[in-house]
Order: C-alpha cells, then structure tokens, then sequence
C-alpha cells in the first residue's frame, strides 16, 4: 500500500524524471551585411539585420580559400544573436560553396551555443566584392539547452 502510494506521488510530481526543457529559436537573417571595424581575433567582422528585430554579429576568425568561381570556403569564428528576447553566442564552422559566378553562394553553418545547446542552418548570399555581402536570406534554428 505504501509503495502504491508512493509511486503515485512520484508520478503526480513528475519527480525522478530526466526531461529538460530545450528552447527553439528560428532566426531569419535578411539582407546586406555590414562590415564593422576589425577587433583583436577577427579577420572580418560582419552584423545583419535579423526579421523581427535584433542582429547577427559573425566574427570570422579562420578560413580556407578564398571566395571565386566554384571554390568552398571553410570557415571557423563566433556567431552572436541580439534578439528582442535573447542574447545567444555560439562558435560556429561554417562551408561556403560559390557558383561559377564566384558571387552567389550557399552557406551551411553548425556550432555550438555557449552554456549549451547547437545552431545550424544557412542558405544563400551575394558577396561582392569578397568579404562584402550585398543581400542574404539565411535562416538558422538555434536549440537553447543542454
């Protein structure tokens, strides 16, 4: 009877479960890039306006290649995300894959949120000249949690 009683206060509580709560976020990145001053540690610095409000900061810290004519770009840095309702950082790998025009590209991005979680996505661009990207239409899912 006791044990009875005790497995259904354990299930009304919910407690000795393993569920965590793990936050989505969709981010739609959207336009030009703007290129900010250069800091200690970024080889380019980049900030785009996210839909809906807020901004994506990328700071590129390593590459390989450089961008042309059916070249893949890979590259390594830190992603932050000041959104209306979050601040996210991640560090982030990033492959470009430029189409025989060397300007329209695709980009595939993965990384790791800072104190837990994981981003991915992409999609594509214009860069023109290298390193300045005229328009964008990215979108990321960001899973905030461990």
């Amino acid at each position: 009877m006791r044990l009875g009683l005790l497995l259904i206060v354990l299930l009304l509580c919910g407690c000795g479960g393993h569920a965590t709560h793990r936050e989505v976020l969709h981010v739609h990145v959207h336009g030009p890039a703007h290129n900010l001053p250069v800091t200690e540690g970024c080889f380019l610095l980049l900030r785009s306006n996210v839909v809906g409000g807020g901004w994506m900061t990328y700071c590129l810290e390593r590459f390989i290649n450089d961008p042309g004519p059916n070249v893949t770009v890979l590259d390594s840095g830190r992603v932050t995300f000041e959104l209306p309702t979050h601040k996210v950082q991640a560090r982030v790998h990033v492959a470009t894959k430029f189409g025989p025009d060397g300007e329209h590209a695709t980009q595939t991005l993965r990384g790791r949120v800072v104190g837990g979680g994981t981003i991915a996505g992409g999609g594509p661009y214009v860069e023109a000249p290298p390193g300045h990207v005229g328009a964008s239409d990215l979108r990321y899912t960001i899973r905030l949690g461990t």
